[in-house]
């Protein structure tokens, strides 16, 4: 199981706060940390200045945010979907692949559409992954499901075959969840391992997992990133 970090898709840290917490995120051993929206000014000094241990530095962002995406000049991309059309999302990881890029597809509100048609909602699923996504992250967006429900839909899920993700909001019930995705089949478990304001104030590790093991320890090295 991978751990995919979108702590840095918060609104405020400076670019070099966001910087010093990526490294410190690779150093936890996460293995993507997300840099969020392709801010220009971010990934190009990312692109000079990071050199990331085990994580992959990823820009996240709309199909229609492709030029953008494209000009981050990640190795890895998450597409975030929410209402478009198959063939805009088609069209999106089609030209990032050719690019070279990994791409992951970000489902936002995937479990409510699945409730309301699991057919629809599959669809999407394969589109992305027929399109070249390498995983398809199922996004719990609305938070109302309970984590054995979690669990049974993307137990069904992964029966195409499609590698597939879980990302929720940190909530009280998100560690369930994880948990409860990742023993149904989520190969990666999508969240918030650090929280930033300002730098990297403390890093949680709401799953198991043996990089992540001395966190602890971790969050006293780290402290505050002024």
């Amino acid at each position: 199981m991978e751990l995919y970090d979108i702590s840095l898709r918060r609104a405020g840290p400076s670019v070099t706060d966001r910087l010093v917490a990526a490294r410190h995120l690779d150093a936890l051993g996460v293995a993507f940390v997300d840099g969020g929206r392709p801010d220009r000014r971010f990934y190009h000094r990312a692109a000079v200045e990071l050199r990331l241990r085990t994580a992959t530095l990823t820009a996240s962002g709309r199909p229609e945010d492709l030029t953008a995406l494209l000009a981050a000049e990640t190795t890895a991309v998450a597409v975030v979907v929410q209402g478009h059309g198959f063939s805009v999302l088609r069209e999106a990881v089609h030209q990032l692949v050719r690019a070279g890029r990994r791409v992951v597809v970000e489902a936002r509100d995937f479990f409510d559409g699945w409730l309301i048609d699991p057919e629809h909602a599959l669809e999407v699923v394969r589109t992305a992954a027929e399109a070249g996504a390498d995983t398809v992250v199922l996004h719990d967006t609305a938070g109302a499901l309970w984590p054995d429900q979690i669990g049974e839909i993307v137990e069904s899920v992964a029966e195409t075959g499609v590698p597939l993700g879980f990302g929720c909001p940190d909530d009280g019930g998100s560690a369930a969840k994880q948990l409860f995705a990742a023993d149904a089949g989520a190969g990666l478990v999508q969240g918030s391992y650090a929280v930033v304001r300002g730098g990297l104030d403390r890093a949680v590790s709401p799953l198991p997992c043996p990089r992540l093991e001395q966190t602890v320890s971790a969050q006293k090295a780290i402290g505050g990133v002024r």
